[in-house]
């Protein structure tokens, strides 16, 4: 018992100065752009994020983004993206995962498109500064629009993502997936995006992204197929 007590004095020391790290990590965005003169536009956007990584074998994130911009009093972008994910890795480069991804796009006459699928992926990289994976999985996708109506039907969706520290207060990051319809594998969405990130406080982080939204069979041809943007926010970080 003497031994055990001491044991426990000498370590008090130790364990006060190491607390307890947190694993949620987390930041909220929101950028705005505003020119007057020959054309007046207004282009705003907020995005979300999270991450809860206990650094066991399993990994959570979550990440919205919503854009909107107008131009002489006409809207010209309303755009809401979501989506949800959770990693169960099965070795140091294999990973099981469930995801669910969300889309609202009025311009490409889609009111809300959800994919809920699960897979697995493999680390072709993974490093402290780089890491590259890719990812496959199945499961059902359901998109509703005021012309066709709601719609149904398996899914198939495919993956890259890669980030890259510069340096430790610059980061690039790049995503690109694609989801096709198992009833018609020529009605496919595609998403791409990529990012430069650098911090410019201890909480604060300026952000400058791309994001390319391409849907292969829109309700009607007179639908624009893909649409960009180009934006940059003001992260802070909790």
């Amino acid at each position: 018992m003497r031994k055990l007590l001491f044991a426990l004095v000498l370590a008090a020391p130790v364990l006060a100065q190491t607390p307890p790290t947190n694993p949620w990590t987390s930041s909220i965005g929101a950028g705005l752009a505003v020119t007057s003169g020959n054309t007046d536009t207004k282009n705003i956007n907020l995005s979300f994020t999270t991450k809860y990584d206990p650094k066991t074998r399993y990994l959570f994130k979550a990440e919205a983004l919503y854009l909107r911009g107008d131009a002489e009093g006409v809207k010209q972008v309303d755009k809401a993206t979501a989506d949800a994910r959770g990693e169960y890795n099965l070795s140091p480069r294999t990973f099981a995962f469930g995801e669910v991804s969300y889309l609202r796009d009025p311009f490409k006459a889609i009111d809300y498109f959800i994919a809920p699928v699960a897979g697995a992926g493999y680390r072709v990289i993974k490093s402290d500064a780089r890491n590259l994976t890719v990812d496959g999985a199945v499961g059902v996708q359901t998109e509703s629009n005021a012309l066709l109506g709601r719609s149904s039907s398996g899914a198939v969706k495919g993956g890259e993502n890669f980030d890259w520290a510069l340096s430790p207060t610059s980061k690039i990051t790049q995503k690109l997936t694609g989801i096709w319809k198992t009833n018609d594998f020529g009605d496919a969405l595609y998403h791409f995006d990529a990012g430069l990130t650098t911090t410019v406080a201890t909480r604060l982080e300026l952000k400058v992204a791309y994001n390319y939204d391409y849907k292969s069979k829109p309700p009607l041809p007179t639908i624009e197929k893909g649409d960009s943007a180009l934006f940059a926010a003001v992260l802070f970080k909790f």
